[in-house]
């Protein structure tokens, strides 16, 4: 119960304070992974999941640690403690808001904004077709969807702040080096796989009541797809085939209502997930 009336807390903040992704800064992170990689830098383990280990592990025990003690104290301040760690990880920016500001400024013909928009939620600059940036703003909406929201809010109960923090400071490892070829690489990306399996299916199944169910189901290659695929090809998959209209852009213009429709099912499938929620808490308070 706890857990739920924390999430509606934060879900509250970001829409009250509308940039809120602006007190989010993993500056600090990336200077504390780099220290720790310089430090094991001439370690026989410096190159697989000791690395990783090294790197989350005492974070993850400092807010453990900083929420045991805060409940100690008054159950009230592990509470806003717990909203705090919450209102962090669902960052480092909120990919819905983002979707919005790029498809306004789609509709306003306005290129060089619908650029920085999406240059922003893709983490690099936005490739110069409009067409190839369209499909990718809508690929990465649906990603960042588990990765950025739902994912964080399953882990936050399961786990509380540890697990909200956890599956953060995963998805931000995994970011920065998913195209390093190395085994610390693989490492990052074999946990951010592990602790994404569960949401991201979660994700899918509300892709599919939400949109198109027979489309979802046909967008797979086979059945098989729903527990061996790699998670985020298979949100991207499944909530492209979600939708109920195809996408009608050319070589040279974008379908800015198939971006719309994206948005909206993306928001539906948040809404569906709380609502899923808070059945449970309420069921569970009942009984």
């Amino acid at each position: 119960m706890i857990f739920f009336i924390a999430i509606i807390a934060a879900v509250a903040i970001e829409l009250i304070f509308r940039r809120a992704d602006q007190w989010r800064g993993f500056a600090w992170f990336t200077q504390f992974t780099d220290w720790v990689c310089h430090q094991l830098d001439s370690s026989s383990v410096r190159d697989g999941p000791v690395v990783v280990l090294a790197i989350i592990a005492p974070l993850l025990f400092a807010v453990w640690l900083i929420s045991a003690m805060l409940g100690e104290v008054w159950g009230l301040f592990d509470f806003v403690f717990s909203v705090f760690i919450l209102i962090l990880a669902l960052g480092p920016v909120d990919p819905i808001r983002l979707v919005q500001d790029y498809y306004d400024a789609l509709k306003r013909d306005d290129s060089e904004a619908a650029k920085l928009h999406a240059s922003d939620l893709l983490g690099r600059a936005a490739d110069e077709n409009p067409v190839l940036v369209a499909e990718q703003v809508k690929q990465a909406l649906l990603i960042k969807t588990c990765s950025g929201i739902i994912g964080v809010f399953f882990w936050f109960i399961v786990m509380g702040p540890v697990g909200a923090a956890m599956f953060r400071l995963s998805c931000l490892l995994k970011e920065r080096f998913e195209d390093v070829p190395t085994g610390f690489s693989k490492s990052t990306k074999e946990l951010y796989n592990i602790l994404m399996w569960i949401p991201a299916r979660i994700t899918v199944l509300c892709f599919a009541v939400i949109g198109n169910f027979v489309d979802v189901i046909q967008s797979l290659q086979k059945v098989s797809d729903l527990w061996q695929a790699d998670s985020d090809a298979l949100l991207s998959e499944t909530g492209i085939g979600a939708l109920h209209e195809a996408d009608l852009s050319d070589d040279n213009t974008v379908n800015a209502e198939h971006v719309h429709h994206c948005l909206l099912l993306v928001r539906r499938t948040v809404l569906a997930f709380l609502t899923f929620l808070a059945i449970i808490v309420i069921v569970s308070w009942i009984f």
